[in-house]
């Protein structure tokens, strides 16, 4: 090995050993990406070494620190991951996908090692452990018996190749995903289509097409444009054109997912029955809080039918109100909006006007001090983008996490927002958590929010705090490592604080003016909390019922067959005929790509048990309780 790669993986090693927050620019410059694969192999060969060592352990040596073990591989591969989530370019892609697969093959080594199985039994059955300690080791050997250790060596090796095809239909559905959205554009020339839009978003439009050397107003497939566009444009048919082509994504030629989508199907169903399970919902609850796939069909059969005539009387009050014979599902989002304005004379543009982006991320901020009593405090720390912050959280004095934001669209970046945890604490490690959405910002370094974006924030941070706060001395006992249909719960909770009249003073003030947002507004907002209720539930159920019901079903062996399915799905829902082009499963990267698979019903199955925790914090007459929240901080 020359010299200079020598002393760079070095650099390497020593930056991901440090405990502290760890270096990004320097970890995702060029010279280091270039070396990335290199490094990988050297961790992942020490990784094979050690794990051979730790298999020779002598039986009456087994204690629980013998599984206890930071991984710089992981550590690693998880850094460049996120880098291919926020910045998907074809260095960072080709550098996932070669090493991917190498990746998997050692998970699997390590997955089907019936002697690291039976050391874990040994630890447990020999050894003095705490609760937590239990707890892990049951946790383990239950995950080795449900996937499979227990198999015919051929059958296992069937496992194991099946885990390797999935990682890499994952990561191929992904690519087309964002690949097929970043090819769309479109094109505005008569500015009184737009006339209605907040003159940000227009500015923003305009900005987009000067930057490609182009005239008018450039919209892409940024969630950005797309609502903007449905909710102010005047012309139905550009509607129209939108709505149908975000169904489109990743459903033609090259980037085509459905034959992905049916091989990842087709897989999963063979891995569940593989393991004994009838098909793979049943394998995805067996380790959530819902008992059955029936269970979870039934609960949301009920829910829509509870919704459909809310959701029958939202259309029906459009209809009358604007006195239109016909409407289409492209057309709701404009004119329930021109309804609000109208009828009930609340203008989003207006409140727009008091959800400046700083200012709602101090107000966030200071929620959860006067709930949980953290401070924040932010680092001068250079990053991979000028827009990526990094802050230290802080709780009585006792440092818990770094913390670090990166919100704002970049073309290359994944759609949606999320959070995650890139270091758990282990050791002298510090526990690193993350946040990442795609906010719109201004030419001018402004941003103003929609009240949906507000949520979004709050809805992530809920999720970072859920794991800051874990008070476990394990990682694995910790944050997100709990039943996936839970996970949802303080998320979906701290939403509460940013639609509330107390929190939204808190952040609320004019961009112009800093006057916090009037009386006048806030019991609008109060009066219209049920808005187009009926519809968002309905549109949520669908989601989590297609996905129930593709992972529970007779696997579909046809893309027509693929898509009759989704479609019959939509009909037990809709209130409105689709589209010709209705392809939602396309782009459903939440159960393609993602944690979600026979689990998308757990954001309602958390807001039932969320709406029970608010009535507590509403009931005490002060949704900021020192009593309740420490309950809840203890609790959760």
């Amino acid at each position: 090995m020359h010299n200079t790669n020598m002393n760079l993986i070095k650099q390497i090693r020593i930056a991901l050993q440090n405990p502290d927050f760890p270096d990004l620019n320097f970890l995702y410059s060029p010279e280091v990406l270039t070396l990335a694969p290199e490094v990988l192999e050297v961790l992942l060969e020490e990784e094979k070494q050690d794990f051979e060592k730790k298999l020779n352990t002598p039986d009456g040596e087994i204690t629980f620190e013998t599984f206890e073990d930071f991984s710089l591989l992981d550590y690693f591969f998880g850094i460049l991951e996120h880098y291919q989530w926020v910045n998907n370019d074809d260095v960072i892609r080709k550098i996932i996908e070669d090493f991917e697969p190498k990746y998997i093959d050692f998970g699997n080594e390590v997955s089907y090692s019936k002697r690291y199985y039976e050391m874990l039994k040994i630890c447990l059955e020999n050894t003095t452990l705490t609760s937590e300690q239990k707890r892990i080791l049951e946790q383990s050997i239950e995950a080795y018996e449900i996937r499979g250790i227990a198999l015919s060596e051929e059958k296992q090796a069937e496992l194991k190749k099946i885990n390797k095809q999935l990682s890499e239909l994952s990561q191929k559905f992904s690519n087309n995903v964002l690949d097929s959205q970043k090819e769309f554009e479109y094109i505005i020339t008569d500015e009184t289509f737009i006339s209605e839009m907040p003159e940000d978003d227009r500015i923003v439009a305009k900005n987009r097409a000067f930057e490609k050397k182009k005239q008018w107003f450039l919209f892409d497939a940024s969630q950005w444009a797309y609502m903007s566009i449905m909710k102010y444009c005047s012309n139905s048919e550009i509607r129209k054109y939108f709505y149908e082509a975000r169904n489109r994504f990743a459903t033609e030629e090259k980037y085509n997912n459905k034959p992905v989508i049916l091989e990842t199907l087709k897989l999963r169903n063979t891995k569940a029955e593989l393991l004994g399970f009838k098909n793979y919902a049943e394998l995805s609850l067996h380790f959530k809080m819902a008992e059955s796939p029936a269970q979870i069909k039934n609960l949301f059969t009920d829910i829509s039918r509870k919704a459909k005539p809310k959701g029958q009387a939202e259309i029906q009050e459009i209809r009358e109100y604007f006195q239109l014979r016909d409407i289409q599902v492209w057309d709701l989002s404009y004119y329930a909006n021109k309804l609000r304005e109208d009828k009930y004379a609340f203008d989003s543009k207006k409140l727009k006007k008091y959800l400046e982006f700083e200012k709602v991320l101090a107000g966030m901020f200071e929620i959860v001090k006067r709930l949980y009593g953290i401070e924040m405090k932010q680092l001068k720390i250079e990053s991979y983008d000028s827009d990526v912050q990094v802050y230290e959280v802080y709780k009585d004095w006792n440092f818990l996490s770094y913390f670090f934001t990166d919100y704002f669209y970049r073309p290359l970046k994944r759609h949606g927002a999320w959070a995650n945890i890139m270091r758990e604490k282990f050791e002298r490690n510090k526990k690193i958590t993350l946040n990442v959405c795609n906010f719109q910002k201004w030419s001018d370094g402004t941003t103003l929010l929609t009240l949906s974006d507000v949520e979004t924030m709050f809805h992530e941070f809920g999720h970072a705090t859920h794991e800051m706060f874990s008070q476990s001395e394990y990682s694995e006992l910790s944050g997100f490592h709990v039943e996936w249909d839970f996970v949802e719960l303080p998320s979906q909770l701290l939403e509460n604080w940013c639609r509330d009249r107390e929190g939204m003073k808190l952040f609320a003030k004019h961009i112009e003016t800093g006057e916090d947002i009037p009386e006048d507004m806030l019991q609008k907002l109060e009066d219209l909390d049920t808005f187009w209720n009926g519809q968002m539930i309905l549109t949520q159920n669908t989601y989590a019922m297609m996905d129930m019901w593709l992972h529970s079903e007779k696997i579909p062996f046809t893309e027509n067959e693929l898509d009759e399915r989704v479609i019959a799905n939509y009909e037990l829902s809709a209130l409105l005929p689709r589209s010709e082009s209705y392809s939602p499963h396309t782009s459903f990267t939440h159960i393609f790509d993602g944690g979600y698979a026979a689990g998308y019903y757990s954001y309602m199955w958390a807001e039932i048990i969320e709406k029970e925790v608010w009535k507590a914090f509403k009931d005490s007459w002060n949704i900021f309780s020192p009593e309740i929240s420490k309950k809840f901080y203890d609790t959760i």
